[in-house]
């Protein structure tokens, strides 16, 4: 369930055993490292996972160990202890940022892309304008196109401050909450100490 150093501290008293000489005895299981496993290493033929793997995995060890006469008693992480909170908050403002940083990205080539597709374009209605001009033609192609790579511009300069600011109120709505749950543990202190008081 996530404890470093666990295996290390174990080894010098942990043995290893065959599954079979636990017939008879009732066996404590990790279920998330079991559902960790199946969702990794259980793939089809193109890599990917196969669907229900955790179902699977899960009624095919279960089966075994009822076969051997093995009880097993699966163990399910509880909810976040107050230590891992903030470890908890932070990664998720990681995953976040991650997320932020690649949507902006992908709007930033989105609208490159746009523009050297425009710019082409308007290289072609050019060139059809320098032919046309040579004829005699009077033709107004670059007029209609101009200032389009600037609306661009906006486009994406526009995007990138909705992002900023959307990343601020997200930091501060973070904040926010990171304030309300340290003042609801110190409120659970005061209570215990109340108590104690009381029945004191």
């Amino acid at each position: 369930m996530g404890v470093q150093g666990l295996w290390d501290l174990l080894a010098p008293v942990g043995r290893r055993v065959s599954v079979e000489t636990l017939a008879g005895k009732k066996l404590a299981i990790d279920a998330s490292i079991w559902l960790v496993q199946f969702m990794k290493a259980m793939r089809d033929d193109k890599g990917e996972m196969v669907r229900n793997a955790h179902l699977l995995g899960f009624f095919r060890r279960i089966c075994k160990l009822l076969y051997l006469r093995t009880k097993p008693v699966f163990v399910f992480d509880g909810a976040t202890p107050a230590l891992k909170r903030r470890t908890v908050i932070a990664r998720r403002r990681l995953r976040e940022n991650a997320r932020a940083k690649i949507r902006k990205t992908a709007e930033k080539l989105l609208l490159n892309q746009l523009k050297s597709m425009r710019l082409k374009e308007l290289a072609k209605d050019l060139e059809k304008q320098n032919a046309a001009n040579k004829k005699g033609k009077q033709t107004k192609i670059l007029e209609e196109n101009k200032g389009v790579p600037e609306k661009l511009d906006e486009m994406l300069a526009a995007s990138i401050a909705a992002e900023e600011c959307g990343r601020l109120n997200n930091n501060a709505s973070t904040s926010a909450a990171a304030a309300v749950e340290e003042r609801d543990r110190d409120g659970d202190g005061d209570e215990e100490m109340i108590l104690v008081k009381k029945w004191a």
